[in-house]
């Protein structure tokens, strides 16, 4: 659905539904659901929307039955997806749906995460609903971004979605388009598809001691020609003052980026094991708060394996670091 349909094909409908109090309320610019509408429009759809409707089950539910009745074959919302008290769009869209699609879900939170650790927390749904003619529904986070995210995983998949619906049991041929279609969708169904925990032996977030050693002892392997540590160690001074300690505050999703970076890293890197651990809570002078290990045929590839490890979660881990100084005073650093 990249391009607009061939002349003659009339364009698939598509509805978009943004769900915001604030929006709804007149406190805030709609920026996501024209931004679906725009790029909807773009890869030949006919929009109808955005609709603004409240935060709460009740209003998206009944805003998508009354999408679903108009025979759309494409359904989008924005916002609500969250785990705030009044995010339930997930909770209005459930009932709806004839079947669920975890794993479009599941691929929309992965691309997120790679630029926003806490997009591992929506909870939004894809499924099939309505009919005849059935609809994929989506729900997507409410920001532009997410929504221009979400759209790069999506509209790959969509062409052999609604072809599915219809019978079909291939992506829909299109003169000079297909191969490269087959090649997004093949793309998705690998991010979808793939098994992190292969060589993943530890990816957590803990508030006990960490030991770079067992790391090592753990990811050691018979294929392995080189298996190298970091340790990540408090120092007793920053900036030219004298350190005292530091505690660290994760957010509830951290765990999940740390496998998500340890996933991704274990995917680009020629790696028979590797395993990373970030610590919590109130630490001293020498202890250890970040340490990761990996195993690999060849030192250099080992290096590079580690490198980048450590690099991306310290990069993209939502922690934030509290460093208390001799002075008595103290000073919060933000997460990434």
């Amino acid at each position: 659905m990249q391009d607009h349909p061939p002349a003659g094909t009339p364009a698939p409908r598509a509805v978009v539904v943004t769900v915001s109090d604030r929006v709804s309320g007149g406190t805030r610019e709609d920026r996501s659901g024209p931004r679906a509408v725009e790029r909807l429009r773009a890869a030949g759809f006919d929009v109808d929307g955005p609709h603004v409707v409240p935060d709460g089950a009740e209003p998206v539910r009944a805003a998508l039955e009354v999408a679903l009745a108009s025979g759309p074959r494409l359904v989008l919302t924005t916002g609500g997806t969250g785990i705030g008290p009044r995010d339930q769009t997930p909770e209005g869209t459930r009932p709806l749906l004839a079947i669920e699609l975890p794993g479009i879900a599941e691929a929309l939170r992965r691309e997120g995460a790679r630029t926003t650790p806490t997009a591992v927390l929506s909870r939004g749904l894809a499924g099939i609903a309505g009919g005849p003619p059935r609809a994929l529904v989506v729900n997507l986070p409410g920001s532009a971004a997410a929504v221009e995210e979400g759209l790069d995983v999506l509209l790959p998949l969509v062409g052999h979605v609604l072809d599915q619906l219809d019978g079909g049991d291939h992506l829909p041929p299109a003169a000079g388009r297909e191969p490269a279609l087959r090649d997004r969708v093949a793309a998705v169904a690998r991010l979808v598809e793939r098994e992190p925990a292969r060589h993943v032996v530890v990816a957590d977030v803990r508030d006990t001691r960490i030991d770079a050693a067992s790391l090592a002892a753990a990811v050691d392997d018979p294929a392995a020609g080189a298996v190298v540590t970091f340790s990540g160690v408090v120092r007793d001074h920053d900036a030219g003052r004298a350190v005292t300690g530091i505690e660290y505050v994760a957010h509830p999703g951290a765990a999940d980026v740390v496998a998500e970076v340890a996933a991704d890293v274990a995917a680009r890197f020629p790696v028979e094991a590797l395993a990373v651990v970030h610590r919590v809570g109130p630490l001293t002078i020498g202890d250890v708060a970040l340490a990761a290990a990996v195993a690999s045929a060849h030192r250099g590839e080992a290096f590079a394996a580690l490198g980048e490890l450590v690099e991306e979660v310290k990069r993209r881990l939502p922690v934030w670091k509290k460093q208390r100084f001799a002075d008595g005073s103290h000073e919060w650093v933000g997460s990434a």
